[in-house]
């Protein structure tokens, strides 16, 4: 949960105006840190340069945040929230499930193929094993809140008897993969370059259908 922070702290000199409310201020910090983030990589990231990239005060940072996973965690579950967002009442969408799916699947790749996500995840990917609260801030944040909101959504059509599902959350879990699948995997490796709007169409096209077709009811 966001709190206030003081942001009257700022440098004075060579940092933003003190303008804008809270909230953009605060949108801009996490702007600063994923640049940060990117630039530097996790492990050479420090509250230091943080703060000195954001022209904010060192506590400004650790009042608001707690620590530096807590803030990568933070600048992942902003981008995430273009996905997740999009459907506030995704469990009570009334429109019809191959509409819902396919919006959800294209939302998820448009993001998730963005060049600040692809970073970051390389990131992730890179210093897990030394930082793995880096690892649980960025699944938390990003593909674990995605999926458990696919999952209440397919729990919902289960209970109006739309598919039949044993389990919507590996249901959700194998839909979010399916569509993520070697697009992904080769645009993370850098082997491919972006998928053009045709390719992403073709691969959801598919994917909906199949997945629809392993769940629709006997």
């Amino acid at each position: 949960m966001i709190q206030e922070v003081n942001f009257n702290e700022s440098k004075s000199k060579g940092g933003r105006p003190k303008s804008g409310t809270t909230q953009e201020r605060i949108e801009r910090l996490l702007d600063d840190a994923a640049k940060v983030f990117l630039e530097y990589g996790y492990g050479l990231s420090s509250i230091d340069i943080l703060a000195r990239q954001a022209h904010v005060a060192k506590r400004t940072i650790y009042q608001h945040f707690g620590n530096k996973a807590e803030l990568f965690g933070a600048v992942v579950r902003r981008l995430s929230d273009s996905v997740v967002l999009s459907f506030p009442h995704l469990g009570s969408d009334t429109r019809p499930i191959k509409q819902v799916l396919t919006a959800f699947a294209y939302q998820l790749l448009e993001r998730v193929l963005s060049p600040e996500v692809l970073g970051l995840h390389r990131i992730v990917i890179g210093e897990a094993c030394r930082f793995p609260e880096l690892a649980k801030q960025f699944y938390d944040n990003g593909p674990g809140r995605a999926i458990t909101a696919l999952a209440d959504y397919l729990l919902s059509q289960k209970e109006l008897g739309v598919m039949e599902l044993v389990e919507p959350k590996i249901a959700a879990e194998q839909f979010f993969n399916m569509v993520l699948g070697e697009l992904y995997r080769r645009a993370l490796l850098g082997i491919d370059p972006t998928p053009t709007p045709e390719k992403i169409r073709e691969h959801i096209d598919c994917t909906v259908n199949l997945f629809l077709r392993g769940c629709r009811p006997s």
